[in-house]
């Protein structure tokens, strides 16, 4: 018979309601034990249909079959925020991974940017409510009116990096293809 971890409840509910595991949480060194890894990464796989992502700072759960919206929100809002960082003569990386936010200012950088209408397509209308659902995933620490990024939001980076790469690879090739013609 499986004998489970004593926080497998809490591993399974935190990671099924799409939180982000930080590696400074205790339920992150139980989940990278050799043997809870291999279960987590059996259980969620069979019981869900979920691969385990355990990177070297934070663990999730990542599916082919999702439809996500507020990833996508978030992956926008990000996307826009560095942009503006950018223009505002920062740099975004930086920005991103040491400084503290406050909640007002980036909303407001937001609605004065020359992109706002992608903001307005979104579900991000109302900001102080989006920003408490990331921070109940870990992917931000909201502290009253301000917040940090967390490493989880690398993944993001990943994220943006790859669907660039997709995009440089259909221009490529699109190119190739009228050369050849």
């Amino acid at each position: 018979m499986q004998t489970y971890p004593s926080e497998h409840k809490e591993i399974v509910k935190e990671l099924l309601d799409g939180k982000f595991i930080l590696y400074s949480d205790k339920l992150f060194s139980v989940i990278q034990d050799n043997d809870n890894k291999d279960f987590y990464e059996d259980f969620f796989q069979q019981s869900f249909d979920y691969k385990l992502e355990v990177r070297s700072e934070f663990i999730f759960l990542s599916s082919k079959a999702t439809t996500e919206r507020d990833t996508r929100d978030f992956t926008i809002f990000l996307a826009l925020f560095c942009r503006e960082l950018e223009l505002d003569g920062k740099k975004f990386r930086e920005q991103i991974e040491l400084a503290t936010h406050y909640v007002d200012d980036v909303w407001q950088t937001l609605m004065n940017s020359t992109k706002k209408e992608i903001i307005d397509s979104t579900g991000i209308k109302d900001f102080r409510n989006f920003l408490n659902r990331w921070n109940r995933k870990n992917v931000i620490n909201l502290t009253g009116n301000s917040f940090k990024f967390t490493k989880a939001v690398n993944l993001f980076f990943e994220f943006a990096v790859n669907v660039a790469n997709e995009k440089l690879k259909e221009t490529d090739n699109l190119q190739t293809k009228m050369t050849e013609q």
